[in-house]
């Protein structure tokens, strides 16, 4: 008999909660903090309330589900499923991640599946379709879980329109962000095995936009990839770009918007260029 398998991301995948109804995804919601006041994303607070705190330059931080949290969905999960697939949030970035896995393998055994994850934003979700069809086709868990955490590679470049939402939530130092913006400097982050590290540095919004395109694009085939654009509260900007990659790649362009979570991090106006690399299956 056809196991009922329970996909499940965190809400660090940008995600509606219409989108993940309509894509039978469960979403595990993360806690965030403004000002020590602490809130459900989706729940007590939404993405018009963190665009809210940034522009009152409010600490915004966030903080990973309680082990009490992580079991309690999943308990819930394993009234109605035989499994639960989980992709959290890159064990780099959360300790969500290591929590999970041990959980999973020391009170779950046979029934969580989680993933040693390295994705962050949507491409959680890109992953999560992938293993849908790979179940369907007769993949176990474990088999899909290997083939993700071997074969999956997402690379991205974000670029800040400015560094005060990675000040104020202690990513950065104050003297460090007052220096980048006397002197007008760009930075360039890149998301890479999971991480975040600076990529570059540029005077110009023009041009970090255009080095990031280049750096995303850089000794791969852009036919074994999909693309994507994401965009913190920038339309227009994104509107301009999603152009400029799509005819740099060859390809369609995804176009997507930070939420909460991920937004309290970079911050109102970061754009993001992104890679995921295509699974075979």
């Amino acid at each position: 008999m056809e196991r009922k398998v329970a996909l499940l991301c965190d809400s660090s995948a940008d995600v509606t909660e219409a989108e993940a109804k309509e894509l039978g995804i469960h979403v595990l919601r993360m806690p965030v903090i403004i000002d020590g006041q602490e809130y459900l994303e989706g729940i007590s607070v939404f993405d018009e309330d963190i665009l809210a705190a940034l522009r009152a330059q409010k600490k915004i931080t966030t903080t990973q589900p309680s082990a009490g949290e992580i079991m309690k969905k999943w308990d819930e999960l394993l009234q109605d499923h035989d499994e639960v697939f989980y992709l959290p949030l890159s064990r780099a970035l959360s300790g969500t991640c290591a929590n999970a896995l041990r959980l999973a393998q020391e009170r779950y055994e046979g029934k969580v599946t989680v993933v040693d994850s390295t994705f962050v934003c949507y491409p959680v979700i890109y992953m999560l379709k992938a293993a849908r069809e790979m179940l369907e086709k007769g993949y176990t868990c474990a088999q899909i879980k290997e083939k993700i955490e071997k074969e999956g590679e997402l690379f991205a470049i974000l670029i800040p329109e400015n560094l005060n939402a990675l000040k104020n939530g202690g990513r950065i130092s104050p003297a460090a962000a007052a220096l980048a913006g006397m002197l007008k400097i760009h930075p360039l982050l890149k998301v890479e095995n999971g991480g975040i590290d600076v990529q570059d540095k540029v005077r110009t919004a023009a041009k970090a936009y255009r080095v990031g395109i280049e750096c995303v694009l850089k000794d791969v085939d852009p036919d074994d990839y999909d693309w994507m654009i994401i965009h913190a509260d920038n339309p227009k900007v994104c509107d301009q770009l999603q152009q400029q990659l799509q005819e740099a790649c060859g390809h369609p362009v995804d176009r997507r918007v930070f939420r909460a979570v991920i937004m309290a991090h970079t911050g109102e106006g970061t754009i993001g260029f992104g890679r995921i690399r295509k699974l075979k299956y």
